[in-house]
Protein backbone atom coordinates (compact mmCIF):
# COMPACT_ATOMS: atom_id res chain seq x y z
CA UNK A 1 0.00 0.00 0.00
CA UNK A 2 1.19 3.20 -0.76
CA UNK A 3 1.92 6.22 1.42
CA UNK A 4 -1.18 8.30 -0.05
CA UNK A 5 -3.30 4.82 0.17
CA UNK A 6 -2.72 5.41 3.82
CA UNK A 7 -3.12 8.73 4.55
CA UNK A 8 -6.56 8.51 2.72
CA UNK A 9 -7.59 5.48 4.65
CA UNK A 10 -6.43 6.89 7.94
CA UNK A 11 -8.64 10.24 7.29
CA UNK A 12 -12.11 8.12 5.83
CA UNK A 13 -11.32 6.28 9.18
CA UNK A 14 -11.21 9.52 11.40
CA UNK A 15 -14.44 10.60 9.71
CA UNK A 16 -16.81 7.57 9.05
CA UNK A 17 -15.94 6.69 13.37
CA UNK A 18 -17.77 10.28 14.28
CA UNK A 19 -20.49 10.07 11.70
CA UNK A 20 -21.54 9.19 7.90
CA UNK A 21 -22.36 12.03 7.31
CA UNK A 22 -18.38 13.68 7.95
CA UNK A 23 -18.11 11.91 4.27
CA UNK A 24 -20.21 14.56 2.43
CA UNK A 25 -18.45 17.53 4.50
CA UNK A 26 -14.92 16.52 2.89
CA UNK A 27 -16.12 17.34 -0.69
CA UNK A 28 -17.80 20.41 0.15
CA UNK A 29 -14.16 21.03 1.97
CA UNK A 30 -12.01 20.48 -0.53
CA UNK A 31 -14.16 22.52 -2.91
CA UNK A 32 -14.38 25.28 -0.12
CA UNK A 33 -10.29 25.09 0.31
CA UNK A 34 -9.77 25.69 -3.32
CA UNK A 35 -12.16 28.27 -4.09
CA UNK A 36 -11.25 30.49 -1.34
CA UNK A 37 -7.78 31.43 -2.63
CA UNK A 38 -9.04 33.15 -5.93
CA UNK A 39 -12.42 34.67 -4.00
CA UNK A 40 -10.35 36.45 -1.24
CA UNK A 41 -7.10 36.97 -4.30
CA UNK A 42 -9.76 38.91 -6.15
CA UNK A 43 -11.90 40.17 -2.99
CA UNK A 44 -7.99 42.27 -1.57
CA UNK A 45 -7.12 43.14 -5.35
CA UNK A 46 -10.15 44.94 -5.20
CA UNK A 47 -9.89 46.64 -2.23
CA UNK A 48 -6.43 48.17 -3.38
CA UNK A 49 -3.14 49.11 -1.43
CA UNK A 50 -3.11 50.93 2.29
CA UNK A 51 -3.86 54.77 2.68
CA UNK A 52 -0.91 57.04 1.94
CA UNK A 53 0.55 54.41 -1.24
CA UNK A 54 0.88 56.26 -4.01
CA UNK A 55 0.64 53.90 -6.98
CA UNK A 56 3.42 54.83 -9.42
CA UNK A 57 2.81 51.37 -11.55
CA UNK A 58 0.76 48.42 -11.23
CA UNK A 59 1.84 44.61 -13.18
CA UNK A 60 -0.47 41.71 -12.92
CA UNK A 61 1.80 38.55 -12.99
CA UNK A 62 0.44 34.89 -13.73
CA UNK A 63 -0.38 34.53 -9.98
CA UNK A 64 0.58 38.07 -8.11
CA UNK A 65 0.02 41.85 -8.62
CA UNK A 66 2.45 44.07 -7.60
CA UNK A 67 2.27 47.69 -6.68
CA UNK A 68 5.21 50.31 -6.84
CA UNK A 69 5.39 53.41 -4.53
CA UNK A 70 7.94 56.26 -5.82
CA UNK A 71 7.18 58.37 -3.27
CA UNK A 72 7.37 56.16 -0.16
CA UNK A 73 9.62 53.91 -1.73
CA UNK A 74 8.06 50.57 -0.89
CA UNK A 75 6.72 47.67 -3.02
CA UNK A 76 2.88 46.23 -2.51
CA UNK A 77 2.40 42.59 -3.55
CA UNK A 78 -0.69 40.19 -2.94
CA UNK A 79 -0.22 36.62 -3.90
CA UNK A 80 -2.53 34.04 -5.32
CA UNK A 81 -1.10 31.82 -2.53
CA UNK A 82 -1.41 33.69 0.53
CA UNK A 83 -4.25 35.93 -0.53
CA UNK A 84 -5.19 37.12 2.96
CA UNK A 85 -2.93 40.19 2.83
CA UNK A 86 -1.21 42.50 0.72
CA UNK A 87 2.54 42.31 2.29
CA UNK A 88 4.68 45.88 1.74
CA UNK A 89 8.80 45.31 1.14
CA UNK A 90 10.59 49.08 1.51
CA UNK A 91 12.65 49.15 -2.07
CA UNK A 92 15.43 49.40 0.55
CA UNK A 93 15.62 46.17 0.84
CA UNK A 94 15.39 44.93 -2.62
CA UNK A 95 19.10 44.67 -4.10
CA UNK A 96 17.94 43.86 -7.74
CA UNK A 97 15.55 42.68 -10.07
CA UNK A 98 16.06 41.16 -13.47
CA UNK A 99 13.81 38.94 -15.83
CA UNK A 100 14.32 35.43 -17.16
CA UNK A 101 13.30 34.31 -20.58
CA UNK A 102 12.78 30.55 -21.04
CA UNK A 103 12.56 29.67 -24.58
CA UNK A 104 11.70 26.41 -26.33
CA UNK A 105 14.54 24.46 -28.51
CA UNK A 106 13.62 26.91 -31.46
CA UNK A 107 13.51 30.17 -30.49
CA UNK A 108 9.77 30.48 -31.99
CA UNK A 109 7.59 30.07 -28.71
CA UNK A 110 8.46 31.05 -24.88
CA UNK A 111 8.09 28.30 -22.18
CA UNK A 112 7.81 31.07 -19.18
CA UNK A 113 9.04 34.15 -18.28
CA UNK A 114 10.06 35.00 -14.35
CA UNK A 115 10.42 38.06 -13.04
CA UNK A 116 13.68 37.50 -10.11
CA UNK A 117 13.93 39.86 -7.35
CA UNK A 118 17.19 39.52 -4.85
CA UNK A 119 15.49 40.77 -1.59
CA UNK A 120 18.05 40.82 1.08
CA UNK A 121 19.89 39.00 -1.18
CA UNK A 122 18.38 36.06 -1.43
CA UNK A 123 16.55 35.58 -5.07
CA UNK A 124 12.80 35.10 -5.25
CA UNK A 125 11.46 34.09 -8.85
CA UNK A 126 7.97 35.45 -9.74
CA UNK A 127 6.05 33.59 -12.65
CA UNK A 128 4.86 36.39 -14.75
CA UNK A 129 3.75 34.15 -17.78
CA UNK A 130 3.77 29.92 -18.38
CA UNK A 131 2.88 28.56 -21.88
CA UNK A 132 -0.41 26.57 -21.56
CA UNK A 133 -0.28 23.28 -23.47
CA UNK A 134 -2.90 24.70 -26.26
CA UNK A 135 -1.97 28.71 -25.27
CA UNK A 136 1.98 29.11 -27.03
CA UNK A 137 3.72 32.19 -26.32
CA UNK A 138 4.92 33.52 -29.62
CA UNK A 139 8.40 34.88 -28.95
CA UNK A 140 7.37 37.50 -31.80
CA UNK A 141 3.81 39.03 -30.91
CA UNK A 142 2.77 37.97 -27.64
CA UNK A 143 5.84 37.26 -26.07
CA UNK A 144 7.72 40.78 -26.73
CA UNK A 145 4.98 42.48 -25.12
CA UNK A 146 5.02 40.31 -22.02
CA UNK A 147 9.11 40.55 -21.57
CA UNK A 148 8.96 45.05 -22.26
CA UNK A 149 5.94 45.05 -19.59
CA UNK A 150 7.80 43.10 -17.48
CA UNK A 151 11.56 44.85 -18.00
CA UNK A 152 9.27 48.07 -17.31
CA UNK A 153 8.96 46.95 -14.05
CA UNK A 154 12.07 46.10 -13.29
CA UNK A 155 13.94 48.88 -14.82
CA UNK A 156 11.84 50.92 -12.99
CA UNK A 157 12.28 48.93 -9.20
CA UNK A 158 16.58 49.14 -10.60
CA UNK A 159 16.68 52.80 -11.67
CA UNK A 160 14.87 53.43 -8.10
CA UNK A 161 17.33 51.04 -6.19
CA UNK A 162 20.81 52.47 -8.02
CA UNK A 163 19.89 55.94 -8.36
CA UNK A 164 21.15 58.68 -5.76
CA UNK A 165 19.24 61.01 -7.47
CA UNK A 166 15.94 58.86 -6.03
CA UNK A 167 14.52 62.16 -4.24
CA UNK A 168 14.81 64.34 -7.82
CA UNK A 169 13.33 62.00 -9.71
CA UNK A 170 10.47 61.32 -6.81
CA UNK A 171 8.35 64.49 -7.94
CA UNK A 172 9.01 63.63 -11.45
CA UNK A 173 7.08 60.12 -11.36
CA UNK A 174 4.85 61.58 -9.19
CA UNK A 175 3.64 64.11 -11.90
CA UNK A 176 3.21 61.22 -14.19
CA UNK A 177 1.55 58.83 -12.05
CA UNK A 178 -1.54 62.25 -11.51
CA UNK A 179 -0.99 62.79 -15.38
CA UNK A 180 0.67 65.96 -15.30
CA UNK A 181 3.91 65.11 -17.11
Amino acid sequence: MTMMGLVVELLLGILTSYHPAGLLLLPAYVGWFICSFPLFYSINKRKGVKDGFETYYCMNAQWTTFWIDVANKELAYLCMFNPFKIQYIPLKFINRAEVEVNYTKDREYINHINCSFYIKNKKNKIRVETRGRYDLISAEARGKEIIAMTQEFTELLNKGLYNDCWAARNTEYSDKANGEG
